[in-house]
């Protein structure tokens, strides 16, 4: 993934974002800016609502 290539979007009514902990998740994603890759970074106590 190259991060570089994701477009702002269409300021100010919609912004693309990456999202690093998913809805109903507990697994927290970091992504490494060296490589792009999507690594597990921890898994939290509890899921993200």
């Amino acid at each position: 993934m190259d991060l570089s290539k994701i477009k702002i979007g269409d300021i100010p009514n919609k912004i693309n974002a990456v999202i690093e902990i998913p809805y109903g998740s507990s697994i927290k994603y970091e992504i490494d800016k060296d490589s792009g890759a999507i690594m597990v970074d921890r898994v939290m106590a509890s899921a993200m609502f």
